[in-house]
């Protein structure tokens, strides 16, 4: 019984320096860059692939097709180059995160230009995701910009890294899946 007694009271011990740990941390002040950077500009390039091609079979929703990827059949969906670049002032910094707010969005896939003014976007110095939803349009049509990538690098004072734009995770909702890569840059 008393070497139980003694497991219990290390047990109870054991917490309590944990508590204690954590409130010494969070009572210091978060670490908080001394430059505030005031802009984001993105610029990327790479390959749109059109969502939904008819060259997928037509099958009832109760049965399964097997699928066998193909060489022929990765190149059935239409592609073709894509630009991205964006405009941003940064809203809100510290060690952790960054947001932005989109001033100004070009895209471009194939001949056709969407332009856009307003969006929103976070840039995740840990894990280095950077995440942008913005409204874009060309003529009459119009859709989502989604673009979800991985940086090279984090950026606490002004310079530039590498980010790459992944698909299916970047898109233009509803019209052409985005795989990019280029330049985040911050001043």
């Amino acid at each position: 019984m008393p070497k139980l007694l003694v497991v219990a009271l290390l047990l109870s011990i054991i917490p309590a320096a944990a508590y204690a740990v954590v409130a010494a941390h969070s009572s210091q002040a978060p670490f908080v860059s001394s430059t505030k950077l005031a802009s984001l500009s993105i610029a990327v390039s790479g390959n749109a692939t059109t969502i939904g091609s008819d060259s997928a079979p037509h099958v009832p929703a109760n049965h399964v097709l097997p699928t066998v990827p193909t060489e022929s059949s990765a190149q059935s969906s239409p592609s073709a180059h894509a630009d991205v670049s964006v405009s941003a002032k940064i809203s809100n910094q510290n060690d952790a995160v960054m947001q932005f707010n989109v001033t100004s969005v070009t895209l471009k896939i194939g001949f056709t230009t969407y332009t856009g003014t307003n969006g929103t976007g976070i840039f995740n110095q840990h894990s280095l995701i950077v995440v942008i939803h913005a409204s874009v349009s060309s003529g009459s049509s119009s859709g989502m910009l989604i673009l979800i990538g991985h940086a090279s690098a984090s950026l606490t004072t002004s310079g530039s890294t590498t980010l790459t734009f992944s698909s299916p995770q970047s898109k233009l909702a509803s019209s052409d899946f985005l795989s990019l890569k280029g330049t985040l840059t911050i001043s």
